[in-house]
């Protein structure tokens, strides 16, 4: 009987040895172009807020092929604009994001190259912020260097889907571009208006790689 079990669990450990041994692992970095927009509007006051982002910045990442986890830092700006009751309000801000993605993908081998369809997450933390339009300010200069001001006007979750390829180079090396589609949530600021009737948020995200096989 203890050699049955002996037995048994060497086939097991080779057979996971077997599996991971399949699993192809690599790590790389990469720079990124980034955009979006937010649209908000509700009933009191006639209020209205839109906002688009512009961005660029770069990013490591780790990939295990079904599964791509990165990091990065994002440095651009948004314009806003508000509208409640006769008033109106224009500004720029200077934002800077620490990054951090999960995504699932799953690869296809097209001979000389590899197509990844992709799905995951990605959570933007804001770092820093400065207004940089001098008079009008909506929030404040002083509140944006509090990290809780930074959490509640600037923080993301992202939702986003996609497709990457793989180009070899050569046996260790790839370049890999990838284009990300992605709706969010909405900062905390937003989801705490009540009064919100309509509102949507979505980005696009187009990336290149060079990724070194282990």
């Amino acid at each position: 009987m203890a050699k049955r079990i002996i037995l048994a669990l060497l086939l097991v450990t080779l057979a996971a040895g077997g599996t991971f041994a399949q699993v192809h692992l690599s790590a790389g970095f990469g720079g990124n172009f980034a955009f979006g927009t937010d649209s908000v509007s509700a009933y009191d006051y006639h209020f209205f807020y839109s906002a688009y982002n512009i961005g660029g910045g770069f990013y490591v990442f780790f990939d295990a092929d079904y599964v791509e986890a990165d990091v990065g830092m994002l440095f651009g700006y948004q314009s806003h604009f508000f509208s409640y009751g006769h008033k109106e309000i224009k500004e720029r801000i200077d934002v800077t994001y620490l990054t951090l993605g999960l995504y699932g993908k799953y690869p296809i081998y097209l001979g000389g190259f590899t197509l990844s369809p992709m799905l995951g997450v990605q959570f933007d933390v804001g770092l820093n912020a400065k207004n940089v339009n001098g008079d009008d300010v909506v929030f404040g200069d002083q509140r944006y260097k509090e990290y809780y001001m930074l959490y509640y006007y600037f923080n993301r979750l992202w939702v986003k889907l996609g497709v990457g390829a793989d180009f070899n180079l050569s046996d260790m090396l790839y370049l890999r571009p990838s284009v990300l589609y992605g709706i969010n949530f909405g900062t905390k600021w937003v989801r705490n208006q009540e009064e919100l009737v309509d509102s949507f948020f979505y980005g696009l995200d187009i990336r290149v790689a060079l990724g070194f096989r282990f």
